[in-house]
């Protein structure tokens, strides 16, 4: 018998309510609603999952890469022989939480009804959830006699614990249909802008990276970066915050930005995929075990890194908070309590002055997060008497550091392109953007100079313009260091 507050039901059916159910009944829905879905999804897949273009087969294979890039999508594997790509990303991407109270909205009524046979009244708590799930993407591209075929399939994939009980699932039939809308809709443009540059060759397409890059990172005609590959002793730690639970607002594109950085870090600056302590929604713990405490700098980093040897990257996407008390910032870890950061934070003092200590070749910090308290999804901590809490401003550090934001300013997210305000400028930047003469010397060079006045010019103005609202970007460091070369 099965008695629980929240059962996994198929793809995204989560019933919210206190009950018993059998795992025969359990598992009886499950095949029902599998098999609904599937018979409407098939039919969908068939009138809108395919569709032809003239166009050659290196054309449409780097719009689809490039496709993939601007819905906030990650390739994980690919085979131009084969025209085939398969992609994946954290639900509810590419829909954003508007589409998906759209699929709620349509869909929730008919999944009650198809389950209704077994759980009985128990349906009506029963709703759809995108949560632990991942969205999985087939796309075929095949030439023919007129041009090129372009197919996309669809599934999800369970992350939590009902993951092991089916590895593919039937995403909700709206789902399926606007992730196809969101994709032609991408797919065609970006193939509009190759067919206008006159792109025809496999090598070119092949030198367009292949994963979480964000839109309007990769464009035909923008020079790319070129890869180290000579750095096989660089290390890197990646961190996304995104699902705070019940004590603040989530981070929506945390997962987004760790993925793109990952992307940037492997195929630019050459680090292993080895070298890469990869972590998502971490717990104070997890990142004491990491970078170490107040006690001891010797955690997991430290071990990892090879004195004198090591260029050492650290990115940070989630939420940062003032601490009330003594007014310094915070890294807020998942599940902690925002109004009492000295206790549940780590503070990023502490993390510079860690990392400072490595002996590392060199150390460059990523920090896509604000300290003023606020988010755009909300308030994290409430103001006192009217006053805000503004935490003191972080002494030099000996090393390059990036940060979102000024201390009493809100890091805002770019809702189109699913990724942070500042990660989407900050790899636009250093894909190329910031080699301009409007930044510095176009000289296939990007230094932190430079790409602090691309940010200031290009991210400060997105906030302006799209929330009514400041942000300029923190940078620590040489100005003449060179981040990254370019590859024309």
């Amino acid at each position: 018998m099965r008695c629980t507050l929240r059962v996994s039901c198929l793809a995204v059916v989560v019933l919210v309510a206190s009950g018993c159910v059998t795992d025969k009944q359990y598992n009886k829905a499950i095949q029902d609603v599998e098999a609904a879905w599937k018979t409407v999804n098939d039919q969908t897949l068939i009138k809108e999952g395919r569709r032809s273009f003239k166009a050659t087969k290196e054309q449409g294979f780097l719009a689809a890469q490039l496709t993939v890039s601007q819905i906030g999508m990650v390739i994980e594997e690919q085979a131009y022989d084969t025209g085939f790509l398969f992609v994946t990303a954290p639900a509810p991407t590419p829909l954003t939480m508007s589409d998906w109270a759209k699929v709620q909205e349509v869909d929730t009524e008919e999944l009650r009804a198809i389950i209704s046979d077994e759980f009985g009244l128990l349906n009506l708590w029963v709703t759809l959830e995108p949560t632990s799930k991942e969205v999985l993407a087939n796309i075929f591209i095949n030439e023919n006699k007129e041009g090129i075929e372009v197919s996309v399939g669809l599934r999800l994939r369970g992350t939590g614990p009902e993951s092991d009980r089916k590895k593919r699932l039937q995403p909700p039939p709206t789902a399926v249909r606007l992730g196809l809308r969101k994709f032609w809709n991408a797919y065609e443009k970006e193939l509009d802008t190759i067919l206008a540059k006159g792109v025809t060759s496999a090598t070119q397409a092949a030198a367009i990276p292949s994963a979480g890059i964000i839109a309007g990172s990769a464009k035909i005609a923008r020079p790319t970066a070129r890869r180290s590959v000579d750095n096989p002793d660089a290390i890197a730690v990646i961190i996304g915050n995104k699902n705070y639970g019940d004590c603040c607002p989530s981070v929506d594109f945390a997962h987004n930005d760790a993925e793109a950085m990952k992307r940037f870090f492997v195929d630019f600056f050459g680090v292993s995929p080895g070298n890469i302590i990869d972590l998502r929604d971490v717990k104070l713990a997890d990142m004491e075990a990491v970078f170490g405490n107040a006690r001891t700098f010797k955690g997991k980093l430290w071990r990892w890194v090879r004195p004198r040897e090591s260029d050492v990257f650290v990115f940070y996407s989630g939420h940062g908070v003032p601490g009330f008390k003594d007014g310094r910032e915070y890294l807020l870890p998942i599940g902690a309590n925002p109004e009492s950061a000295e206790i549940y934070g780590y503070p990023v003092e502490l993390l510079y002055g860690n990392l400072s200590r490595l002996e590392a070749r060199s150390m460059t910090v990523f920090l896509d997060a604000c300290f003023s308290g606020e988010s755009p999804g909300g308030m994290l901590i409430r103001e006192v008497s009217g006053i805000r809490v503004v935490p003191e401003k972080v002494t030099s550090v000996p090393f390059t550091v990036m940060t979102a934001a000024r201390q009493d300013q809100v890091a805002s997210w770019d809702n189109e392109a699913q990724h942070g305000l500042f990660t989407k400028h900050l790899l636009d930047a250093l894909y190329g953007a910031a080699d301009d003469k409007r930044y510095g010397s176009p000289d296939s060079r990007i230094t932190l100079k430079e790409i602090k006045r691309y940010l200031d010019r290009e991210m400060t103005y997105a906030a302006r313009r799209q929330f009514g609202r400041d942000q300029q970007a923190v940078v620590y460091g040489d100005p003449e260091k060179v981040i990254i070369e370019l590859d024309r």
